[in-house]
């Protein structure tokens, strides 16, 4: 990883020396649903925010004559992007891209959006929270200096009531090590809900009372369940389903009726929750051929939206289709960087 950290700084760098040729390298970083929003046009307006409809969020890196992380919408269709603000201009060294390290999450009660940057500088890693205007960044957890490295904080999700934050804590660099824990909304109180030594991806149910996560052993992956104060941790699917086989999953994600769970195994699969039965497992097409999406993918009443890498992915809900909705790209600005958006 810090290779590939370097190997960003680099190409990075080289894109600051390089004015002459004019150019951007986009990258699209992390996604999430979020209620439709309109913003002001005039000064000492506030957004205003229809529930009932839903957009895609995303974080944003463009690197030319600097470089600027910018919180985005979009439609599901991939159309009216919009840079909604930029949160950081010229860190440390940019974001690593190369792996899913930037994860966020939008709570609907609150229109809050709570993000996680794992590598990257120093001076933007760790739990930041702002309002979906992009005002009012803060972070509420820097990453700690430990007895064996750096803390790593990711996965993050909301609670339904905007009050507390679920997150994987691990090792930066550790391979497949973690635990469950959460924080209220100014990260002052932190609880842990596993003991790890290897749990991560956590996913709260819409009603707030239960989490998804995966829990390792060896290296075998499992869906597990918990109840949201940490209780009643156990495996779905049902052990004794034989339709599961002996694989496991990574990036769980409930339906927005809380009823089912997504996740990412051999191929695309859904679990029903009562039951822990596989109800679907299928590979949406993508430009006419399969694929899934990687990354931390989010169901919602359109379908799912998921970070992979070189881009953000739509699929439906069956599973049938995927479709490009952000691409990461090098392009010619003739016009200056500030022409070279997307």
């Amino acid at each position: 990883m810090k290779k590939r950290v370097l190997l960003l700084s680099l190409i990075a760098a080289a894109a600051l020396t390089s004015s002459a040729a004019e150019c951007a390298n986009i990258e699209y970083l992390c996604c999430a649903w979020g209620p439709a929003m309109t913003l002001p046009t005039k000064a000492g307006e506030k957004p205003q925010f229809d529930d009932s409809q839903e957009e895609v969020y995303f974080l944003k890196q463009v690197a030319g004559q600097g470089v600027g992380i910018y919180l985005c919408k979009m439609k599901a269709d991939g159309s009216a992007k919009t840079e909604i603000k930029e949160l950081w201009r010229d860190p440390n060294y940019p974001i690593d891209t190369q792996d899913c390290t930037t994860w966020m999450d939008v709570c609907v009660k609150t229109h809050q959006v709570a993000v996680t940057v794992t590598y990257a500088g120093s001076d933007i890693t760790g739990l930041w929270t702002m309002n979906l205007d992009g005002t009012d960044l803060r972070r509420i957890i820097t990453p700690a200096h430990v007895t064996n490295g750096l803390q790593s904080v990711g996965g993050v999700n909301w609670m339904p009531d905007g009050q507390w934050i679920v997150y994987g804590e691990s090792m930066r660099g550790a391979d497949r090590n973690g635990r469950i824990a959460k924080c209220d909304r100014n990260g002052e109180k932190r609880v842990y809900l596993t003991d790890g030594p290897m749990d991560s991806d956590p996913r709260v149910s819409p009603d707030g009372k239960q989490i998804g996560y995966i829990h390792w052993v060896g290296w075998a992956s499992r869906l597990y369940v918990m109840n949201a104060d940490g209780g009643n941790q156990h495996p779905l699917p049902n052990p004794d389903d034989k339709q599961w086989g002996t694989h496991g999953g990574l990036y769980p994600a409930w339906s927005p009726d809380g009823k089912k769970i997504f996740i990412i195994g051999v191929g695309l699969e859904v679990i029903d929750v009562a039951s822990g039965h596989k109800v679907l497992d299928r590979s949406p097409t993508l430009q006419g051929s399969r694929q899934g999406i990687t990354g931390w993918p989010h169901w919602g009443k359109q379908g799912f939206a998921g970070f992979c890498v070189g881009g953000i992915l739509f699929t439906d809900a069956e599973l049938r289709e995927a479709k490009w909705i952000g691409s990461s790209k090098l392009v010619e600005c003739p016009g200056g960087e500030a022409t070279c958006r997307w």
